[in-house]
Protein backbone atom coordinates (compact mmCIF):
# COMPACT_ATOMS: atom_id res chain seq x y z
CA UNK A 1 0.00 0.00 0.00
CA UNK A 2 1.20 3.56 -0.88
CA UNK A 3 -0.45 6.44 0.99
CA UNK A 4 0.16 10.43 0.73
CA UNK A 5 -1.24 13.37 2.26
CA UNK A 6 -1.21 17.07 2.38
CA UNK A 7 -2.95 20.19 3.46
CA UNK A 8 -4.28 22.31 0.26
CA UNK A 9 -4.52 25.39 2.11
CA UNK A 10 -6.14 26.13 5.97
CA UNK A 11 -9.70 24.28 4.84
CA UNK A 12 -9.19 21.53 2.37
CA UNK A 13 -6.50 18.00 2.24
CA UNK A 14 -5.91 15.17 0.11
CA UNK A 15 -5.60 11.71 0.44
CA UNK A 16 -4.16 8.96 -2.14
CA UNK A 17 -4.08 5.66 -1.47
CA UNK A 18 -2.71 3.16 -4.21
CA UNK A 19 -3.03 -0.48 -3.91
CA UNK A 20 -4.42 -1.49 -0.99
CA UNK A 21 -6.26 -5.18 -0.63
CA UNK A 22 -9.80 -4.40 1.12
CA UNK A 23 -10.13 -7.64 2.69
CA UNK A 24 -9.72 -11.07 2.24
CA UNK A 25 -11.63 -13.50 0.19
CA UNK A 26 -12.84 -15.42 2.71
CA UNK A 27 -14.75 -12.11 3.88
CA UNK A 28 -16.13 -11.26 0.02
CA UNK A 29 -15.23 -10.72 -2.86
CA UNK A 30 -15.86 -7.21 -4.44
CA UNK A 31 -15.69 -7.74 -8.22
CA UNK A 32 -15.45 -3.96 -9.12
CA UNK A 33 -16.68 -0.82 -7.70
CA UNK A 34 -16.08 2.80 -9.26
CA UNK A 35 -16.70 5.45 -7.09
CA UNK A 36 -16.47 9.08 -8.89
CA UNK A 37 -18.22 11.55 -6.44
CA UNK A 38 -18.81 15.41 -6.08
CA UNK A 39 -20.70 16.04 -2.51
CA UNK A 40 -21.15 19.75 -1.82
CA UNK A 41 -23.84 19.35 0.58
CA UNK A 42 -21.94 20.98 3.62
CA UNK A 43 -21.71 18.56 6.76
CA UNK A 44 -18.56 17.16 8.34
CA UNK A 45 -15.08 16.89 5.85
CA UNK A 46 -17.36 18.42 3.11
CA UNK A 47 -17.63 19.75 0.61
CA UNK A 48 -15.18 16.98 -1.03
CA UNK A 49 -14.64 15.07 -4.04
CA UNK A 50 -13.74 11.22 -4.51
CA UNK A 51 -12.54 8.55 -7.04
CA UNK A 52 -12.41 4.92 -6.26
CA UNK A 53 -11.14 2.11 -8.43
CA UNK A 54 -11.62 -1.11 -6.45
CA UNK A 55 -11.03 -4.63 -8.65
CA UNK A 56 -11.42 -7.89 -7.53
CA UNK A 57 -10.53 -6.75 -3.34
CA UNK A 58 -7.38 -4.53 -4.58
CA UNK A 59 -8.42 -0.91 -4.09
CA UNK A 60 -5.85 0.75 -7.58
CA UNK A 61 -6.54 3.84 -6.39
CA UNK A 62 -8.86 5.90 -3.93
CA UNK A 63 -8.35 9.46 -3.69
CA UNK A 64 -10.25 12.43 -2.24
CA UNK A 65 -10.38 16.06 -1.52
CA UNK A 66 -11.24 17.05 1.04
CA UNK A 67 -13.16 20.02 3.61
CA UNK A 68 -10.61 19.29 6.66
CA UNK A 69 -13.32 20.40 9.33
CA UNK A 70 -15.75 19.90 11.43
CA UNK A 71 -19.34 21.49 11.16
CA UNK A 72 -21.91 22.14 13.80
Amino acid sequence: MLSFFHKINKDFGWDLTLFFWLRELDDGLTFFEFILDWNRFKTDHTPSFELNLTIFNLTIIDFVIYYLHHRD
